[in-house]
């Protein structure tokens, strides 16, 4: 298991930052992937078809959601070009909802508000991804600043977790990881913000509390899946990824960071 988790890592990883150095269309394409991947993993542990049809209202949703960035400038969906209006969302939300009442209640209220919060989970958080790597002002050197820190993050707490051990952080949803891990991860992430502050010249404060908000934000979005794992009833999200599970077992903190990251680095660069 730990030989297929090393190498499904080391593949995965490389074939992933090969396609982040490329940017462009490809990475687009990359993230609009996980993204539908990461929904259909949601569909499924809800327990519905992969094919049915909230799963697909729930594709084309995601889909809109990731790839605004290639077409914002030609269809702006609000006054800000990086976000969705309060119109769309609301048409969305009626859609899912009437799909419940088409389908005479096959899907239920809490089906469909379940889909309909996982749309904009993943739609709205790979969207700032996609952001923080290809927008002007942005790109390539802050999106491996998000990717370094969340590795750091997951590496230093299970590390430093499985060293010191002591108290567990929320037995009740994660019971392996622990307050030592947990603060292990966020000593971490700091000490990457500090070198990232270094090489580019950036104030230290702002980026070291930036690091460490982004590291404890992370943690978050493991326990935020874990939870949600446990709820349905799960043990993995997926199967996609031999040894480490599916797309939300592998990105559960980057999805819970990247739209973090986005607006609070647009904030410190401005």
């Amino acid at each position: 298991m730990l030989y297929q988790r090393v190498l499904t890592g080391v593949i995965g990883g490389a074939l992933f930052l090969g396609v982040v150095w490329l940017g462009g269309i490809p990475f687009h394409l990359l993230l609009a992937l996980l993204a539908v991947l990461g929904y259909r993993e949601l569909v499924k542990m809800r327990g519905f078809g992969s094919l049915s049809a909230p799963a697909l209202l729930g594709y084309i949703v995601t889909l809109v959601l990731v790839t605004n960035p290639l077409w914002r400038d030609n269809w702006q969906l609000s006054a800000a070009p990086d976000s969705i209006s309060n119109f769309w969302l609301i048409v969305v939300l009626f859609a899912f909802l009437t799909t419940s009442v088409v389908t005479k209640n096959r899907y239920t209220f809490q089906d469909m508000g379940f889909l309909f919060a996982g749309t904009l989970y993943l739609g709205l958080a790979f969207q700032s991804a996609s952001l923080l790597r290809t927008e002007e002002g942005l790109g390539l050197h802050y999106f491996l600043f998000l990717l370094i820190l969340m590795w750091t993050t997951d590496s230093a707490a299970y590390f430093v977790g499985r060293s010191l051990k002591g108290p567990k952080i929320w037995p009740a949803i994660s019971p392996n990881k622990t307050v030592s891990g947990s603060v292990g991860g966020v000593v971490a992430a700091v000490v990457v913000g500090a070198i990232f502050a270094a090489m580019y010249d950036l104030p230290f404060g702002p980026w070291l509390l930036l690091s460490a908000v982004l590291s404890i934000v992370g943690q978050l979005g493991d326990f935020v899946e874990s939870g949600l794992k446990r709820s349905l009833n799960v043990k993995d999200s997926g199967t996609l990824l031999p040894g480490h599970g599916g797309v939300l077992d592998r990105f559960d903190s980057l999805i819970f960071s990247a739209p973090i990251a986005y607006y609070c680095i647009l904030a410190l660069i401005h």
